[in-house]
């Protein structure tokens, strides 16, 4: 068992209403629900959960920081207090939460990085990434060993000259390479759209959607946008 978060979609309501109705939303994926004659089978994430977007809140529209239809969940999952500062919520209308802000700032980061391998790597020989090593070794596991492709990815000159950037690795990870092998406007995109999904959303219409993939998150931000801007959007921390 572990503890996920779905970000949760619920009809424009009055704000005291808000936990009833993602509680509504969430009870046909209770383990513990009793389903009843004629209603849908459907496979259950939670036993049980709480209005909680700590890591992962949103922002607030700039000037609407004391607005009443905002949620912000007082305590965690084991019962302890929160403090969400006036800036973050947990949940509120579509159109008091500032969705562009986390995408631009993650595009913005990993331009920053691309950027700066960029003019890093120029300086030394080409160099592959891991994966290259690994599939070797996996061809041929005892011809070409475990140590020898961690050795050989680490010796090639732009990764060995990396460890003596501490922080430029901590910008770029260990396997640049790897990770800045796409070219910079696909990198930008999916880093926009990997800064608003949890692990799972669930639809006005009551779909609960695993989040995991490319489409899936690019899916997770297009019905966001879609929403009404009344339209209540919660994140919600579970046990399941």
């Amino acid at each position: 068992m572990s503890k996920e978060r779905v970000t949760v979609c619920v009809p424009r309501c009055a704000p005291g209403d808000v936990p009833q109705a993602v509680g509504a939303a969430m009870a046909p994926y209770d383990y513990n629900r009793d389903p009843g004659p004629g209603v849908p089978d459907v496979e259950t994430w939670w036993d049980y959960w709480r209005i909680n977007g700590q890591g992962c809140e949103f922002p607030v529209v700039p000037g609407h920081e004391a607005d009443p239809r905002l949620i912000r969940g007082s305590v965690t999952l084991s019962g302890e207090p929160r403090n969400v500062p006036p800036s973050l919520c947990d949940g509120g209308p579509r159109a008091l939460l500032d969705l562009e802000r986390p995408r631009a700032q993650a595009a913005a980061e990993v331009r920053r990085a691309f950027e700066a391998w960029q003019a890093f790597a120029s300086g030394h020989p080409p160099a592959r990434a891991a994966s290259d090593f690994w599939a070797r070794h996996f061809a041929d596991p005892e011809g070409y060993p475990q140590t020898q492709v961690r050795e050989d990815f680490r010796t090639q000159p732009v990764i060995a000259a990396l460890r003596d950037h501490p922080e430029l690795r901590d910008l770029v990870g260990g396997d640049p390479v790897a990770r800045f092998g796409d070219n910079l406007d696909t990198l930008v995109r999916e880093a926009a759209d990997e800064a608003l999904p949890t692990n799972a959303l669930l639809t006005l219409d009551g779909r609960w959607l695993a989040i995991a993939g490319n489409e899936r998150r690019r899916y997770f931000n297009e019905y966001l946008d879609a929403l009404p801007a009344d339209a209540y959007i919660v994140r919600v921390l579970y046990h399941g």
